[in-house]
């Protein structure tokens, strides 16, 4: 299984307040630093479920760069299409969390994603047509997101819509997607509407359809995520994935576990609501660390969690 991924890599800063966030005030926390950016953390968890993963990137000439070289090497990623520019600085993702680990606010600086060119993803196109998938994240500019479309060729392509500011560059390329992936903000944002009751959220889910991607997973918070599919007759087939069990300490990077599980489990070739269990189970492996990436995930961690699951499901029935 051979996956290209293209988009922000990023050091993490998180705080975990000893408290209730109080605003205009200095907090006492606990800080965590980690490698982190929704391209770098989709490429890691992949490279972990046992995909051989090229990494398509950009970072600074500063100290967080030659950090960031490290996680690489550590987690055993390809780096040879890491693009290293000069005089700007490693992108940079501050957020806080509650003392529960529910997320409060972010920032982010991704001055060196927004770097990458067409001209970039040209030189690396000959890697995008050899892939079982490309995977490309909002954080990249429209053009380049249209670029590396384009180069993919027939290769299927998967996009994760970053955030709601972000979600935005994506419409441009929603005809020629094969899978979108995006939280419930940012699939409003797309589609134009809120998913305030169960039938916004199919109406929706059968719009972003419409627009192209012939598979799509929203994550939906407390509520867990939801995958959709056309049916045989056109329909809009929806299935509901519940949050899986798991002890919260940091949900910073569920979203990017989700996706790397559910593009995983798409290049195995299994349904559209297998894949989006596969996802809800490296999510709530991811939530129970600090990091962005869970150490612990693994496929057969994974499939275990979702047995879990199914054999609950089994039982109460």
């Amino acid at each position: 299984m051979k996956i290209t991924v293209i988009g922000g890599a990023n050091i993490d800063i998180s705080g975990r307040s000893n408290a209730p966030l109080v605003a205009e005030d200095s907090n006492p926390a606990h800080v965590n630093l980690s490698p982190g950016g929704v391209g770098r953390n989709i490429a890691e968890n992949l490279v972990r479920l046992g995909a051989d993963v090229s990494f398509i990137s950009a970072i600074g000439d500063d100290g967080f760069s030659r950090l960031m070289e490290g996680y690489f090497n550590e987690a055993g990623m390809d780096t040879a299409h890491l693009i290293r520019r000069r005089g700007i600085h490693t992108g940079l993702y501050l957020a806080l969390f509650e003392p529960a680990g529910k997320f409060f606010i972010a920032v982010n600086d991704m001055e060196a994603v927004e770097s990458i060119t067409p001209a970039d993803i040209d030189a690396a196109g000959g890697l995008l047509v050899h892939s079982d998938l490309v995977v490309l994240d909002a954080n990249l500019r429209p053009e380049t997101l249209e670029a590396a479309l384009a180069a993919a060729g027939n290769v299927p392509v998967m996009a994760d819509s970053v955030s709601e500011a972000k979600a935005e560059r994506l419409k441009a390329i929603l005809p020629g997607l094969s899978i979108l992936k995006a939280n419930r903000a940012e699939a409003e944002v797309l589609a134009g509407f809120s998913f305030d009751t169960d039938n916004a959220l199919r109406k929706g889910c059968r719009k972003l359809l419409d627009a192209g991607p012939k598979q799509l997973y929203i994550t939906l918070g407390k509520q867990g995520a939801c995958s959709a599919v056309r049916g045989h007759a056109g329909e809009c087939v929806l299935f509901m994935q519940p949050v899986l069990p798991g002890a919260l300490v940091n949900v910073n990077g569920a979203g990017d576990a989700f996706a790397a599980g559910a593009a995983y489990s798409y290049c195995l070739g299994y349904t559209v609501e297998a894949n989006g269990l596969f996802g809800a189970a490296c999510a709530a492996i991811t939530v129970e660390c600090e990091d962005g990436v869970s150490k612990n995930l693994t496929r057969a961690a994974a499939v275990d969690r979702m047995a879990a699951v199914l054999r609950s499901n089994t039982d109460t029935n």
